[in-house]
């Protein structure tokens, strides 16, 4: 119990930080935890909306928000949200894993090969 709060804790600051630490939660209970791929994910969005909540805030506190481009995201975010739900449940959990997999590693490729702006 402690190891996973501590964990989480750890994942929490990190994303405070800026680092996408989904995939670090994901993992974690996974393959620690051994909790089912769906039920990984479907906690970890409950974890981000917490944290992108407390983001959203600050955000909100130092700079303006377009809102024009907030709604643009909502109208194509959440159709893509059911959308993605319903591909999940019709896929194999195996195949999840696999894909989530290389989304990780597909992501932090990028992240090590895309040049800084200056």
């Amino acid at each position: 119990m402690w190891w996973t709060v501590l964990v989480s804790f750890g994942v929490a600051v990190l994303s405070g930080l800026g680092v996408g630490s989904a995939g670090l939660l994901v993992v974690f209970l996974t393959a620690v935890e051994k909790m089912p791929q769906l039920a990984a994910q479907g906690l970890n969005l409950v974890f981000f909306l917490f944290s992108s909540g407390a983001a959203l805030v600050v955000h909100m506190l130092r700079t303006p928000l377009l809102f024009g481009c907030i709604l643009l995201l909502l109208v194509g975010g959440i159709p893509g949200s059911f959308l993605g739900t319903a591909v999940a449940h019709a896929i194999s959990e195996e195949l999840l894993r696999r894909l989530f997999g290389f989304l990780l590693i597909a992501s932090g490729a990028m992240g090590l090969l895309k040049k800084k702006k200056r």
